[in-house]
């Protein structure tokens, strides 16, 4: 009969600790809650991340260098006490032995230890994510510790899965990691109202066009270079035929399918947004004839669809982000270059259109609908038109992974 002496046996108890401490080093739950930290007097960046475990702090791509980038702080290693910074801890088990206060959107973690005898029930969930499925599992889970409730801010809004991964990655989200570049496709259906009211200089005619609820078919691209910086490809089909107006004279109109190419760039920070571009499209210009047109004193219409070019500039801002919508508003300011037709020259003109955006995130996927109003001047040698044009739009967009 063999023997197991002592010293072996204390061997093989610690193999069997290091083992286990190796597979929980393992473990990584992605945080499913962005993580604050509310500085002390006496407090700096190097000591907060210390305390946390955050090791390495210095150096190319360690903790220092995240926390700066991710509270926009560059350089700066320390903050005034009070200031509520955002700690860049990767997984949920980081979170194990600290007391947080949930604030609702976001976790304030104090340096108060939590008993761990406290802790020997808290099951944690350890996978790694490669399903959508596995990924809400992950995100929906109780997290690890013990959280307060902060009385103050009453019931936790529901976070959707995109704003929790932009909490993390201050980009988008793969399923197993943070990416900053990435594009959407898109298409949107669209209902125009458009009124056109002009003077005719050549007969004296004055007059309003209407037309009538007009559909609008797009598609594009978006591609997201950093995460503040994408371009913008748009291409799109209106057809816009008009009605006469309350004396209904006859009109003559030799296009009714306009089209559109937009090409733009924006640039983010913060709630703040900022989109310069240039696009091509069909304008619609009208003049009356009295001449050819017998039944009526005044005479007819006949319409005419330019296509010209315009250079248009516009800053966004985010009114508020719950939950899993978000809603922005714009306001823009277009140069319209000049045009010719047959019969008549075009112009130069300028546009201002405002806008409003309401954004539904599913992270894969993201529905938003914008409701535009646009006003317009661009005279003829013959005529002096206004152009009011009211728009409702409804978008789907598919999000593809980096490239």
């Amino acid at each position: 009969m063999t023997v197991l002496r002592p010293k072996y046996f204390y061997y093989f108890l610690l193999v069997l600790f290091f083992s286990a401490n190796a597979r929980a080093v393992e473990i990584c739950t992605p945080v499913t809650k962005q993580v604050r930290y509310a500085i002390q007097s006496g407090e700096d960046f190097y000591s907060i991340l210390k305390n946390f475990k955050l090791d390495p702090v210095s150096g190319s791509g360690g903790s220092l260098e995240a926390l700066q980038k991710i509270n926009s702080m560059p350089e700066q290693t320390t903050a005034e006490p009070g200031t509520e910074v955002i700690i860049p801890l990767k997984c949920e088990e980081q979170l194990i032995g600290w007391r947080t206060i949930n604030k609702g959107s976001y976790r304030l973690i104090t340096s108060e230890r939590i008993d761990q005898d406290s802790l020997a029930d808290t099951s944690i969930k350890a996978e790694t994510l490669s399903t959508d499925e596995k990924t809400i599992d992950i995100l929906n889970q109780q997290m690890p510790g013990e959280v307060l409730e902060d009385s103050k801010e009453g019931t936790t809004e529901d976070i959707s899965e995109a704003l929790r991964y932009r909490m993390i990655c201050e980009g988008e989200w793969t399923g197993t990691e943070c990416i900053t570049r990435y594009s959407t496709l898109f298409v949107l259906g669209s209902a125009w109202f458009n009124r056109y009211d002009g003077t005719d200089r050549t007969t004296g005619g004055q007059g309003v066009l209407l037309s009538k609820l007009n559909p609008e078919i797009a598609f594009g691209w978006n591609n997201y270079w950093t995460e503040n910086f994408k371009t913008e490809l748009q291409f799109s089909i209106l057809n816009n035929a008009l009605q006469p107006e309350a004396r209904e004279r006859p009109i003559s109109q030799d296009k009714k399918i306009l089209n559109t190419f937009n090409a733009g760039v924006s640039y983010e920070f913060g709630k703040w947004g900022v989109n310069v571009g240039v696009q091509q499209r069909d304008r619609l210009f009208y003049r009356f004839f009295a001449d050819n047109i017998v039944l009526f004193e005044d005479g007819g219409v006949t319409v005419n669809a330019v296509p010209l070019v315009d250079i248009h500039a516009s800053l966004s801002y985010m009114i508020r982000q719950a939950g899993k919508f978000r809603f922005d508003t714009a306001v823009g300011l277009v140069s319209i270059l000049p045009g010719s037709t047959s019969g008549f020259n075009v112009n130069a003109g300028t546009a201002y259109n405002f806008s409003a955006t309401v954004q539904h995130d599913r992270v894969q996927e993201y529905l938003f609908g914008t409701v535009k109003l646009e006003m317009s001047q661009q005279d003829t040698t013959i005529e002096i038109q206004k152009a009011t044009e009211l728009g409702f739009t409804f978008g789907y967009a598919w999000k593809l992974k980096d490239w």
